[in-house]
């Protein structure tokens, strides 16, 4: 085995397979750089047009995108008495920036993660250029500029477009120096001083965006252990807290808030999020977290991103998570074999993000973007260990080939299924129709909240389940959050009335707004979402005269599908 650390015989740089050869992966490789340029602009071409097929207009469904807008437009309106510390609080302090220039405006949030997709892929393929064979480098792109996933949430007021793009710009920026490192030349010196404060203070706004990103300080570790460069760790450290140091005595000063960990590690080390009564995890439930996300995402999500899997598939099979992990650790071991640092680092740095969120995140939160922003790393990570695999083999290359057209394929088609449906659904936002595409019952929801926002005072509170949702379409008006039940009856299911009540008086809420909001989306079945509905029908029983119907959509003379209700609070 070689080892990484010889730097004169071990590069960053990849050796591609001769051209004397004639083999066939040869000749794609010498096809691949003659065409290198065209095939650089038809891959911008392309994802531009892909991010406009699949653009989506509205926030999603899935509320985290409209907590962020909503947290952006607190600092834009109340800066220095506002610390958000739910998740990483960067992009939502981005967000504010652009609130306060152009109010809450999603098209124009919208337009900005587009900009951070797209730079994202092309420094993806900046920083590999020359570090991997052009066949994986341009399946890895193309992958990633059609695929529908990340398409869709380059649209999205999420951290994944904003994420990636600082994630390639930082991997891009690493692997310079680790070009320096193969070159014999000790950076360790005022000279190169620009170079390490450029890395650290990617990984410094990568922390800042995403909290699990905290984990590539092991990997920066355990990398310049490997290659046995133990000074750098100390040079990438202080570098950081060059950054760090500065930012914590103004995060103090300014808003005397704990720091961005420590809510979300209260919510993250409980056993159920939604129940804090059942107390902390231990190590056996961490340990029973780690392996059950392994299932979902790497045997389910993976393939769904890919195209293979449904997006409704809920089947999942250890056997396919031990392949991709089987083919990872090839990767990672053929890149280490032949000296390519930059693959070694990458497949390292990733592995440790993966591990992180896998051990950390709830399994009950699952979802594809969680593992989507590591995919590129993984697939190059697969594709190059196949490739050192088969290079030898002129018939196991086809094998090769076979396996990229295949991805390619599969997210094609997959991307243009979903473009089909969603261009004429995005027309209509663009034109102005904002409601188009939700389902009934969220449109009544979103009405029902705009509506809100036009007819009732200032001083009116109204709690709803989706409060940041409701505040987006509600204009900006503030509304009360009830993520759970409260004063909860474990026999009943249902609350105490009076508890209930005390609740919102305490906290000043007026009006509830009580919707129809599916269990599951796909199904319009009468099953809803009822956490307010188990607090409110206790006090409609106990005390029908406190609750005053206001205001319903649809009106009272139409068809009552999914309505969404707006009741009066009668203290």
């Amino acid at each position: 085995m070689k080892n990484v650390n010889k730097s004169r015989e071990a590069s960053a740089k990849f050796k591609p397979v001769k051209a004397d050869t004639k083999s066939f992966l040869s000749r794609i490789e010498l096809l691949l750089i003659r065409n290198e340029r065209i095939l650089f602009y038809s891959l911008c071409i392309i994802c531009l047009l892909f991010s406009f097929f699949l653009f989506n207009a509205r926030v999603s469904e899935g509320n985290d995108d409209s907590l962020y807008i909503e947290a952006g437009y607190n600092y834009a309106h109340n800066f220095a008495h506002y610390s958000y510390t739910t998740n990483a609080p960067l992009y939502p302090l981005f967000l504010g920036g652009l609130t306060a220039l152009f109010g809450i405006n999603l098209f124009i949030f919208k337009l900005f993660s587009l900009v951070f997709n797209f730079l994202g892929l092309i420094f993806l393929y900046k920083a590999f250029r020359g570090r991997i064979p052009y066949l994986i480098l341009f399946t890895v792109c193309f992958t990633v500029a059609i695929n529908s996933y990340f398409q869709y949430f380059a649209s999205q007021t999420y951290t994944e477009s904003i994420f990636l793009g600082m994630q390639s710009l930082f991997l891009f920026y690493f692997f310079k120096i680790l070009d320096k490192i193969d070159a014999d030349e000790d950076i360790a010196n005022r000279k190169h001083l620009p170079l390490w404060l450029i890395n650290a203070g990617l990984v410094f706004l990568l922390i800042m965006t995403r909290n699990a990103a905290v984990a590539v300080f092991p990997a920066i570790i355990l990398f310049f252990i490997f290659i046995k460069k133990y000074k750098y760790i100390l040079w990438i450290i202080g570098s950081y807290l060059i950054f760090k140091i500065p930012y914590e005595i103004i995060h103090t000063l300014l808003w005397k808030q704990k720091d961005q960990f420590s809510d979300q590690s209260k919510i993250l080390f409980l056993k159920d999020p939604y129940n804090p009564m059942l107390g902390n995890d231990d190590v056996s439930g961490f340990i029973s977290r780690f392996f059950t996300n392994i299932e979902l995402y790497l045997s389910k999500r993976f393939f769904q991103i890919l195209g293979f899997f449904s997006e409704n598939s809920v089947d999942i099979n250890i056997v396919w998570a031990l392949i991709v992990i089987i083919l990872i650790v090839i990767g990672f071991i053929k890149a280490m074999n032949s000296g390519n640092k930059a693959l070694f680092f990458s497949v390292l740095y990733m592995s440790s993000l993966v591990a992180l969120t896998f051990i950390m995140l709830q399994a009950r939160w699952d979802q594809p973007r969680l593992i989507m922003i590591h995919m590129p790393v993984m697939l190059i990570a697969i594709l190059f260990g196949i490739y050192q695999m088969v290079k030898k083999s002129s018939y196991a290359q086809n094998i090769l080939v076979f396996i990229c057209l295949t991805i390619l394929t599969s997210c094609f088609i997959s991307s243009s299924k979903k473009s089909a449906v969603n261009i004429p659904i995005v027309l209509k936002n663009i034109k102005g129709d904002k409601f188009y595409g939700y389902t009934t019952d969220w449109r009544n929801f979103f009405k029902l909240s705009e509506w809100c926002s036009g007819n009732l005072p200032d001083s009116a509170l109204v709690a709803s389940r989706k409060a940041s949702m409701s505040f987006i379409y509600g204009n900006g008006k503030k509304f009360f959050p009830v993520y759970k039940v409260v004063a909860l009856d474990t026999t009943t299911g249902y609350s105490n009335p009076d508890s209930v009540l005390n609740y919102f008086k305490r906290n000043k809420v007026t009006h509830v707004l009580l919707a129809s909001l599916r269990r599951d989306p796909n199904k319009a079945d009468g099953n809803v979402i009822n956490t307010l509905h188990r607090m409110i029908e206790p006090i409609a029983q106990k005390y029908p005269n406190k609750l005053l119907l206001i205001h319903q959509i649809p009106a009272p003379e139409d068809p009552q599908i999914e309505p969404a209700y707006l009741y009066k609070i009668d203290y």
